[in-house]
């Protein structure tokens, strides 16, 4: 058993009709009659050019909140990472699933010092709200966290 199991993290991979990295958003008035069932932190490659001339990729992490009907609501509190290959011979980027969900992780989390290790309830409550879903800080903090990957996070970090 992993840390993220004891902790109650899950992994679950993106596939299907998310592949293609747009996400179906609710009009306010329709979630309403909706209930949140979990936090998701959804991650895709996504294409960035960079100046280094070394082979490179990047994670984009778009923050959701998975209603009762099975769409996701995207909360516009994205991040991400970019990795940069040094070594010789072609690029591999071969991470454990518990090393790459550590890291998804660890950049969702408040940048605080004082509350390290903490997710940003309030704000992830905030912007839930600006989306017309009726959450507060605790109730989000009930609700189960996933870390979704897509299939090509998948392939490209070979897990």
């Amino acid at each position: 058993m992993s840390d993220f199991d004891e902790k109650g993290f899950q992994y679950a991979p993106l596939h299907g009709e998310y592949e293609s990295g747009t996400f179906p958003v609710l009009p306010h008035e329709m979630t309403s009659n909706l209930k949140a069932l979990s936090i998701a932190a959804v991650c895709d490659i996504v294409e960035t050019l960079t100046d280094n001339l070394r082979p490179s990729i990047s994670v984009k992490i778009t923050q959701c909140i998975l209603m009762s009907d099975g769409s996701m609501i995207s909360l516009d509190l994205d991040r991400g990472f970019t990795a940069i290959y040094h070594g010789p011979g072609p690029a591999r980027w071969r991470r454990s699933s518990d090393e790459l969900i550590a890291e998804i992780l660890d950049l969702v989390r408040v940048d605080d010092p004082v509350k390290p290790g903490e997710h940003p309830w309030d704000e992830i409550a905030a912007a839930a709200q600006n989306r017309g879903i009726d959450i507060d800080a605790a109730k989000l903090k009930a609700l189960p966290y996933q870390v979704m990957l897509s299939d090509k996070v998948i392939r490209t970090f070979e897990i």
